[in-house]
């Protein structure tokens, strides 16, 4: 029986820098499954969330007992094809992995994230194609320096990059030379090889391997790659390490890692940010300024998320956060996982952005909460909120979010994408760009 429970948040501080999100698989009965979801959805399961009328009065306490709930995402089915299946952002732009295997991005063009001609950094304001790109079967996307970067990993693990090249994030060699030009054109990572999974960062990009190992390209400087000491220069390849237990899902801030294991959590990279020693992603205590990896004490995590200074994750039905709290204002950190619990549904999702964050409910709503400056969060007003509000007027359940500086979008169970909040560089994809806020979510033409 799936069980009800409580949603664990923590909402205090601000949050600045870049996204890697992450959605790992459910828990069974038995225990919790460490293994990643598919990035369509993975597999809904054979029941359905029962209604709060439907559920007894001792469904509480057997949760607060420890009891396991049933946390997996619906799969998506396409209502026309070909569909979104998975969703990225950067800072002001967004791109969808759709089910034929090509990929589809909007928004602003800074940096050539968009994946365009390199004669143009013009906004798109539509869904357009990645020249190019096909075969893909997973999608990452970050915000960095000038503008967004996007990786995707093809068929027979082969990773590539596109768009803004800060640090080294693309893992190009030219001569020799690391490559810090943004470029439109995907292409492979030097000295990467096979890959199983790839996640784009701010400063750093890395990948997980099928023997567990993690490889990370860029900036050292934030000790981002533990086998190395810092360095602010660009590594000239991709550099493979061990975290002392396989690997399977990772997020990448803007200085500091955070990757789920066999173990559990583990993070590496610098302790605090400019905002202070314990605004970091670090999820823990530490004695100097870069730590080396080491664990994260919350058991049961079954996917992670991180954005510049703020991080979150998924545990048994709770999202827990640490780090500067996406909301605009407050002064408070946590340096280890912490929550309040406000009534309502379990989650299944949760992604954090520069300045919000969104979870998807087993009620098949989605909340979402932090500066709204914009309508971003999509409760139907602009208030900051450092408690979670409801997400208006959606189309469908949601899946998967995607949370830009100023703009949200979701995607849908049917595999249609909505956006609302900011539009001056076409980030709701909806044809046309303006300064309005929109608080109401706009659904995209994804295909001609």
């Amino acid at each position: 029986m799936i069980r009800r429970h409580h949603l664990t948040l923590v909402a205090t501080g601000l949050a600045l820098g870049m996204l890697a999100t992450v959605v790992a698989c459910s828990s069974s009965d038995d225990g919790p499954n460490t293994n990643t979801d598919k990035a369509d959805g993975g597999d809904a399961g054979d029941a359905a969330a029962p209604t709060d009328s439907a559920r007894p009065d001792a469904a509480e306490a057997a949760v607060d007992a420890g009891e396991l709930v049933d946390a997996s995402v619906p799969a998506i089915t396409c209502a026309t094809s070909p569909c979104a299946v998975e969703i990225a952002a950067g800072a002001d732009s967004a791109c969808v992995r759709m089910s034929d295997g090509t990929v589809r991005c909007w928004g602003s063009d800074i940096g050539h994230a968009l994946g365009r001609s390199p004669d143009s950094t013009a906004s798109t304001l539509s869904p357009a194609p990645v020249g190019g790109l096909t075969g893909v079967t997973q999608l990452s996307g970050s915000a960095s320096y000038p503008g967004d970067v996007y990786c995707a990993l093809r068929t027979g693990g082969e990773a590539v990059c596109w768009g803004s090249n800060d640090k080294g994030v693309l893992g190009r060699v030219v001569a020799g030379a690391v490559d810090v030009e943004s470029s439109p054109t995907p292409a492979p990572i030097e000295g990467l090889g096979t890959a199983t999974g790839i996640f784009a960062g701010e400063r750093v990009s890395c990948a997980t391997h099928a023997d567990g190992e993690v490889s990370c390209w860029g900036s050292n400087e934030a000790g981002q790659i533990p086998s190395l000491p810092r360095d602010a220069a660009a590594l000239a390849s991709a550099t493979k390490f061990a975290l002392g237990s396989k690997g399977s899902a990772l997020a990448v801030a803007g200085r500091g890692t955070i990757a789920l294991t066999e173990s559990g959590l583990v993070s590496w990279g610098l302790s605090g940010t400019y905002l202070g020693s314990q605004t970091g992603v670090l999820g823990r205590e530490v004695s100097w300024p870069a730590s080396p990896p080491d664990k994260i004490e919350l058991s049961w995590v079954s996917s992670i998320t991180a954005r510049g200074n703020r991080a979150c994750a998924l545990s048994n039905g709770r999202v827990y956060c640490w780090g500067a709290a996406p909301t605009v204002g407050a002064d408070s950190v946590y340096p280890a996982p912490a929550g309040v619990e406000p009534k309502g549904e379990y989650a299944l999702t949760v992604t954090v952005g520069a300045r919000a964050a969104c979870s998807m409910l087993s009620n098949q709503t989605a909340v979402c909460w932090g500066d709204n400056a914009y309508g971003q969060l999509g409760g139907g007003d602009a208030e900051v909120r450092a408690t979670p509000v409801v997400v208006k007027s959606l189309a469908g359940p949601p899946v998967r979010f995607a949370i830009m500086d100023t703009a949200t979008c979701a995607l849908l169970r049917d595999g249609n994408v909505q956006c609302w909040g900011q539009n001056d560089k076409g980030q709701l994809g909806s044809g046309t760009a303006d300064a309005l806020p929109h608080f109401e979510p706009k659904t995209l033409v994804l295909t001609p």
